[in-house]
């Protein structure tokens, strides 16, 4: 018996040595991170063990003692942060078995220091928090000031950050900086678009739960965007989903897994009191109001129909799950998980420019449909004002908005650039800020008190087009086409002199009609659309906020804006006789016609050319002058053509005398390339018909290297089943250098 009691008292001997020599044990220093916002700077050590420390400040330092501990490294450790709130940190040891953390800090800052447990992948650790309270009181009284403007605000929250980097890619894709980048690309649109919008934060660093939802209610948010990207242990879970609060619970278990995950972040980021917003769930969901909820849904739906055109959805309603970062009682807020960050290639997704490009438009459109600007007379059209200097001229005032340009100002006023900047006193095109107040000239004098001006001329230059032309100078496509004789819109030239309308329409001529709306179909682009309705690319953009012509999807609701309709009837036109043009080295057809405002086919026939590669240096060329006016002719039906290989839309237009958008209109055909041989093409029957040509022999071509017979037919206005049949080739890639083909006449 006493030889039990003394091997049970060695035994309690030794487990008591055992305690107190882990006790004793020194904690190791494994590493030191720093992350800076624009309000305070955060030092994190990370340790083997749970610490303990003092804390003293004096002469612009701050030493943090840890009893009983190590560094990892001999040697002290110098941290030059040159920050506002730290310039430098210094660790090392001190003989007593202590390591000092020393911080050379400014005047201003508040030091908060507080120890975190070892959660998920995290160790012990010890923070450091440097406050600069004057700044975030700045920051504060700031947002009060946007707040008090009553303006659209939208806020947008990169979810996690600094010590929390969120979910990890297999390609180490973090969501902290994804999310970041897709809420910098959707706050610019949505600037540009005119909503006051902020980020909670600008760079990595960290931020509470309760501070993100507190910048939010400072702004005055109308909406809380918080963006970020799922993971799943199944590598297969793909798609889009988006998150409302609950007051009752999770959706799904799913929503309530990933809630609780989000939830963490406050405890895996850092936050002292480790338990989120520090609000009780009951006073916070009491305070919740059933109006504010059901808004969040109804935008929810309609960011998921914004989101599922770039991106396969999870769930195709709204989850609703106990987020803290959503517990806004009178904003209205969504959680956004843009993509599976864990599935391959939703990270590939993730990673790439166009892919966060595409997430943020989407949730852009979405915000736009739930949230539209309206601007009070005072931020855009004012009442027409008559200055006392002048009683003849009458001026409207106008406010810059976000996004506006002088080019786009001056096209949707009808007036120009130049007397935009002369009125205003503008040295530069580009020197106008948001705010601003134009001058915009109104309506004219009437007719009958004002003498005709004459047309001025404008010199064309590398890039133009018809459709800015006249945008710029405040007339229409049509007009500047019929007062300079042309006959298709693509056929100008640079130096080309046009010639522009003096005097812009009087409001008392034309009559405004309301913009109508097109429905964007698969295939569709903005140029299509813009020519389609005779509108020009820029005033489409400008009518629908657009920042990129690209970045247009099926579904979408574009406004056409209505065309300012003349009630003055036209005047006809009186013949004129041709000009003569003398052939130089290195003409051709097209830029012949092209020069001079007419067609190829024209020049052939007033001509009697027989192929359009038929000219030779030192031909006179008869050129068409002003288009001559014709008695007007009943419409005739559309004829037909049967396509043939190797034809393009572009030689069937020219061939019959029509244009491409024409002949896509008549055939209800969406992309120019999307033609197939023998398909039948319905001709638009108003078409110049042509007396048949006797034939001629057939001309000869050299095969030059690189050469094929696609090319070659397409150059001589000729189809490769015609060369093959004329030079018996029986397969296409059957020709050789320096091969000698017959090329039929045209």
């Amino acid at each position: 018996m006493r030889r039990a009691y003394r091997t049970l008292f060695l035994f309690i001997l030794l487990v008591l040595c055992l305690l107190c020599s882990e006790a004793l044990a020194s904690v190791n220093i494994l590493n030191v991170r720093h992350w800076t916002a624009p309000d305070h700077t955060r030092v994190v050590l990370d340790l083997t063990g749970e610490p303990s420390f003092n804390v003293v400040k004096e002469d612009g330092k701050v030493y943090v003692d840890l009893p009983n501990s190590t560094l990892a490294d001999e040697g002290p450790h110098i941290y030059e942060i040159k920050k506002p709130a730290v310039e430098k940190i210094i660790l090392f040891s001190l003989p007593d078995g202590r390591t000092r953390v020393e911080l050379h800090v400014a005047d201003n800052v508040e030091i908060n220091v507080f120890k975190l447990g070892a959660i998920l992948n995290k160790p012990h650790r010890v923070v450091i928090d440097m406050l600069m309270t004057d700044v975030e009181k700045e920051e504060s009284k700031e947002r009060e000031k946007v707040k008090a403007l009553k303006k659209k605000v939208v806020v947008i929250d990169p979810g996690h950050g600094g010590e929390d980097p969120g979910a990890i890619g297999r390609r180490g894709t973090r969501e902290k900086t994804v999310a970041l980048r897709i809420a910098k690309k959707l706050q610019k649109i949505l600037q540009a678009r005119g909503y006051e919008t902020f980020l909670t934060r600008k760079s990595d660093y960290f931020i509470s739960l309760k501070e993100r939802g507190r910048i939010a209610r400072e702004y005055g948010a109308d909406i809380f965007l918080s963006i970020h990207a799922d993971a799943c242990r199944n590598r297969g879970a793909r798609g889009s989903s988006v998150y409302c609060l609950s007051a009752r619970g999770a959706s799904s278990e799913a929503a309530k897994i990933l809630a609780n995950s989000e939830n963490l972040s406050d405890i895996i980021g850092g936050s002292e009191n480790g338990n989120g917003n520090g609000d009780s769930d009951s006073i916070a969901l009491d305070m919740l109001q059933t109006e504010t909820l059901n808004r969040s849904k109804s935008f929810g739906a309609i960011a998921l129909d914004k989101i599922k055109r770039v991106n396969h959805l999870r769930s195709s309603r709204v989850q609703e799950a106990p987020f803290r970062v959503l517990k806004l009682p009178d904003v209205t807020s969504l959680l956004i998980e843009t993509a599976y960050i864990s599935n391959p290639r939703e990270e590939l997704m993730l990673r790439s420019s166009s892919g966060q490009t595409d997430l943020a438009w989407a949730i852009a459109y979405a915000v736009d449909e739930f949230l539209p600007l309206s601007y009070p007379p005072e931020e855009g059209w004012c009442k027409s004002v008559i200055t006392p200097e002048s009683a003849s001229v009458e001026y409207a005032s106008y406010g810059v908005r976000r996004g506006d340009t002088l080019d786009g100002i001056a096209s949707r006023h009808g007036t120009t650039v130049p007397d935009l900047m002369d009125i205003n006193g503008i040295k530069a095109k580009n020197k106008i800020y948001v705010g601003q107040r134009l001058k915009v000239p109104g309506v004219s004098l009437p007719a009958d008190r004002q003498p005709p001006a004459k047309p001025s001329v404008y010199v064309v230059k590398r890039g133009d087009n018809l459709d800015q032309i006249a945008g710029r100078y405040g007339t229409t496509v049509q007009t500047l086409m019929d007062i300079n004789g042309l006959k298709s819109r693509n056929r100008i030239y640079v130096g080309q002199r046009l010639k522009i309308p003096g005097v812009s329409l009087s409001s008392k001529t034309r009559t405004p009609v309301k913009p109508s709306v097109y429905v964007v179909k698969r295939g569709d682009s903005l140029e299509e659309i813009a020519s389609r309705h005779g509108k020009t690319v820029q005033t489409l953009m400008d009518a629908n906020g657009l920042k990129s012509k690209n970045r247009i999807y099926v579904g979408q609701r574009m406004k056409i804006p209505g065309a300012y309709v003349s009630k003055s009837p036209k005047s006809p036109k009186s013949p004129a006789k041709p000009s003569v043009y003398v052939v130089k080295r290195g003409d051709n057809l097209e830029e012949i016609a092209d020069r001079h405002g007419t067609t190829v086919p024209d020049l052939m026939d007033i001509n009697g050319i027989k192929a359009k590669n038929r000219i030779y240096v030192g031909q006179r060329l008869k050129i068409p002058g002003d288009s001559v006016s014709k008695a007007p002719t009943p419409p005739a039906k559309p004829s037909v053509y049967v396509v043939k290989r190797g034809d393009n839309l572009e030689e069937i237009a020219d061939r019959h005398g029509t244009t491409v958008p024409d002949l896509m209109d008549i055939n209800g055909i969406k992309a120019k390339n999307r033609i197939y041989v023998g398909q039948r093409l319905k001709i638009p029957g108003d078409s110049v018909s042509k007396a048949p040509t006797p034939p001629a022999k057939p001309s000869v071509y050299v095969v030059k290297r690189g050469d094929n017979l696609d090319e070659i037919a397409s150059r001589h206005g000729t189809t490769v089943q015609a060369l093959m049949k004329v030079n018996r080739i029986r397969s296409k890639n059957k020709i050789y250098v320096g091969q000698k083909l017959k090329i039929p006449c045209a």
